[in-house]
């Protein structure tokens, strides 16, 4: 396993909507210790009036690494992320998707190691790249 492939603890995390992607930057700190099967990242938010929002993630475990998306208002998932491994984080890139609400009301990102959550809560920084008319 590579450093980027064992659990470890967020420090910070970006969720940019682009005009034709969601790109999401977690930076990766102290390694989360034991045996781990499975484990990933994720962020949920929801719209303002607390209706809409995705989960956008990241997996890692023995069938490979997965980068789903989540939509809450469907209850549907696909797998479509890319996922670029560097020393100290991950960048994965969501093609083709949009974080589907005008404004985003709640948002934490977390940490789960064996589907058990080791950190919620985390800050999430979100950035909108919008054309100008």
């Amino acid at each position: 396993m590579t450093h980027a492939q064992k659990p470890q603890y967020l420090k910070s995390v970006i969720l940019e909507e682009r005009e034709d992607s969601v790109l999401v930057t977690l930076a990766l700190g102290e390694e989360i210790l034991g045996d781990a099967e499975y484990f990933g990242y994720g962020i949920d938010y929801y719209g303002i009036d607390g209706s809409g929002g995705k989960r956008f993630g990241v997996r890692f475990g023995n069938g490979g690494v997965t980068a789903p998306i989540f939509e809450w208002s469907s209850a549907t998932q696909a797998n479509a992320g890319n996922v670029v491994q560097l020393d100290d984080g991950l960048v994965i890139i969501y093609p083709d998707a949009s974080l589907g609400v005008d404004e985003v009301g709640s948002i934490h990102a977390f940490t789960h190691v064996n589907g058990d959550d080791v950190q919620t809560d985390q800050e999430v920084t979100v950035v909108r790249f919008r054309p100008s008319a």
